[in-house]
């Protein structure tokens, strides 16, 4: 018999509670609590379009943000815009997992769609900067659970073995919205009002709201071992919350502001990084203290897969981060690309991303362990960002094209296969809060990283723009116009000094990325070798079957 787990919509079947995750025993559950059919499809479907907003909302406002400060006459908060967004994400995706560990699962999951289209309503509605700022932060809140909420949801709704493939798709829709946002953003602005940025995310998240509230039954809990309200309550370790949410956001803020708002080496910084740091080491402690009953519980990050898994992905993502920024940079300063065309150049990438994703987890469940998909994966991307970094102004269509589909191959091998390893080893109760720490190190890395590379951008411009002889007051100018108007501020013989500043400045980026990619396949290899097939059953005589019946 498979074991019931006392938390509400998280039985799962006994194979997958088990560090190999391939025991036969929970074989009859598997199928009594398996989404197949329409049910599965609709239910997938709602997923993905769920993480396909969430994902859209971290890009979109990226090309309509010039218009909305015109509007509003809020130049200085450019950077709330955005910030305000991922801020609220990453700092509470720990606790999200917390809540989908200790409440029902499906009411959790739609009251997080409810929070974040929320927040979407008034940013569509909003009149001033502040009031769009707030529902940025409140549709962040809502994000945060429902990434943690849709891999939960697959997690208890199909078994191990087939999961893969459908944690690839989930996986592939991230990829796909965070390229055609900006390009979905900029016509919306153009055409219509950058209001629909917003607008969009209500009819889509009413799909999925409907998919899950007819078509996910959640596994039934058994009531006689159910914890009461107030247990749960006080499981959430809402002190660990007040602590973590403020030291990220420090650490956020000193990579947003630091090289821009203001200097690296300026007290605001160094008071950021010190604060965060210092929130950080008494989180720590006070995650000991508190044990199995803390908000990210020692035990789980000091599990030899999610602690190479966790830290794989953090810098995996700041891979695939850098070539979502800079490579439609090169496109549009280089190649003189518009944003629409830039979207356009990059579909090599998009495409070949959700291909391997899509092959990756249909193959997975004959080959049975996720390590060589990871191994490849992260090679694959080491060695294409390498290529990105010797891109130069006459790059031919011939090398950058396929240069995208090796990274986008990596990166469907790549960032799908680490929800799968840590699900072999994980206990059914600790999957919500496995799910939720490797996505706050995806985004936290992806930030970090991306940080990095701005800095080095930002340097080496300014440095190519000085040795080819431009004044100081030029490169102001030229920086103030952004890379889009780069070529328009400048006379045309001063033109050709400009584009090789700029590809010098972007393929330096790529060095980092190379980098990064480099340290996530060496940390790929700490994962252990698990397989989610379920083993076979050793043969039973027809003697032994007769004896033990009687």
């Amino acid at each position: 018999m498979a074991e019931k787990d006392p938390i509400e919509g998280l039985r799962l079947p006994e194979e997958n509670s088990l560090s190999t995750g391939n025991s036969d025993s929970g074989a009859d559950d598997a199928s009594a609590y398996e989404l197949t059919g329409i049910p599965l499809f609709l239910v997938i479907t709602g997923l993905g379009l769920s993480i396909f907003l969430m994902s859209l909302d971290s890009s979109i406002i990226a090309t309509a943000i010039p218009r909305i400060t015109s509007q509003f006459n809020s130049t200085g908060d450019i950077g709330w815009y955005g910030s305000a967004y991922s801020f609220a994400m990453c700092a509470l995706q720990p606790i999200a997992g917390k809540l989908f560990a200790n409440f029902a699962m499906k009411g959790m999951f739609l009251g997080c769609l409810a929070v974040f289209e929320l927040g979407s309503l008034l940013c569509a509605l909003a009149v001033n900067s502040p009031m769009l700022i707030i529902g940025r932060a409140i549709a962040g809140i809502g994000a945060a659970g429902c990434f943690t909420g849709a891999f939960c949801i697959v997690a208890v709704s199909i078994p191990l073995v087939k999961r893969p493939f459908y944690i690839g798709i989930l996986q592939s829709t991230f990829g796909i919205a965070t390229i055609i946002g900006p390009v979905l953003g900029g016509a919306f602005t153009e055409h219509v009002t950058w209001r629909w940025c917003f607008w969009i995310n209500l009819p889509i998240g009413a799909v999925t709201i409907l998919s899950l509230v007819f078509f996910f039954k959640p596994p039934p809990r058994n009531s006689t071992k159910a914890p009461s309200a107030l247990s749960r309550l006080e499981n959430l370790d809402f002190l660990g919350a007040f602590l973590f949410a403020p030291a990220i956001i420090m650490i956020f803020l000193a990579l947003q502001w630091g090289g821009t708002e203001h200097a690296w080496k300026s007290a605001t910084i160094i008071g950021l990084f010190i604060g965060g740091a210092g929130l950080g080491v008494v989180f720590a402690f006070w995650q000991i203290r508190r044990g199995d009953n803390a908000m990210i519980p020692p035990r789980l990050i000091t599990e030899r897969t999610m602690f190479f898994s966790c830290f794989s992905e953090f810098f995996a993502m700041g891979a695939v981060y850098i070539s979502i920024y800079y490579l439609p940079e090169w496109f549009q300063v280089i190649k003189g690309a518009s944003p629409t065309k830039s979207g356009v150049m990059y579909l090599p990438l998009a495409l070949s991303d959700v291909l391997s994703a899509t092959l990756t987890g249909a193959s997975l469940k004959y080959l049975g362990y996720p390590n060589p998909y990871m191994f490849l994966g992260t090679g694959l991307m080491s060695i294409a960002t390498g290529l990105f970094s010797t891109f130069s102004q006459s790059t031919p269509h011939q090398q950058w094209i396929p240069f995208q589909v090796l990274q986008g191959l990596g990166v469907g091998m790549t960032l799908s296969m680490p929800y799968v390893a840590t699900q072999t080893v994980l206990k059914p109760e600790d999957i919500p809060v496995g799910t939720s720490l490797l996505q706050c190190f995806q985004f936290f890395g992806a930030s970090v990283n991306l940080a990095i590379a701005e800095a080095i951008f930002e340097n080496k411009l300014v440095s190519r723009l000085d040795s080819w002889g431009f004044e100081g007051h030029e490169i102001e100018k030229i920086l103030s116009a952004g890379s889009a108007e780069a070529r328009g501020v400048v006379s045309a013989e001063h033109i050709p000094g400009v584009l090789d500043a700029y590809n010098y400045a972007i393929t330096r980026t790529f060095y980092v990325a190379t980098s990064v990619a480099a340290v996530a396949f060496l940390l790929s290899l700490g994962i252990r070798w698990r397989s989610i097939k379920p083993k076979p059953q050793p043969a039973v005589s027809d003697e032994e079957a007769r004896s033990s019946s009687q």
